[in-house]
């Protein structure tokens, strides 16, 4: 879990310093929202991986690349654990929505006339 949040947020500025680069306007906003997208890719991957562990299959398993990716083979899999990771993953986004809210909602405006 440690490897993808660390590899989420290099991409994340590398986005930033390309976009600051090549002189876009609000680079913030723009990382952020690729960041948005990111992250809610991955809270319904987690989603659908927390809904399919009810299936009456013979055991749990894990139904995704994605989630695969956060969850990994190092802890024993279960609901609650699956539950735990969606929730968080859930905070993640709610709060990253809120940021893009605020960086679009604070733009600098221009009076005419």
């Amino acid at each position: 879990m440690f490897m993808l949040i660390l590899t989420t947020l290099t991409l994340l500025l590398v986005t930033f310093g390309l976009l600051k680069f090549f002189s876009v306007k609000r680079p913030l906003t723009i990382t952020l929202i690729v960041g948005l997208a990111i992250s809610t890719v991955s809270t319904i991957s987690l989603w659908l991986n927390y809904k399919a562990s009810f299936d009456g299959q013979d055991g749990i398993a894990i139904t995704n690349k994605i989630s695969y990716w956060i969850i990994t083979d190092g802890t024993q899999w279960s609901q609650e654990l699956f539950m735990d990771y969606f929730i968080y993953f859930l905070s993640v986004t709610i709060l990253i929505t809120v940021m893009v809210i605020i960086s679009v909602s604070t733009k600098k405006r221009t009076r005419v006339g």
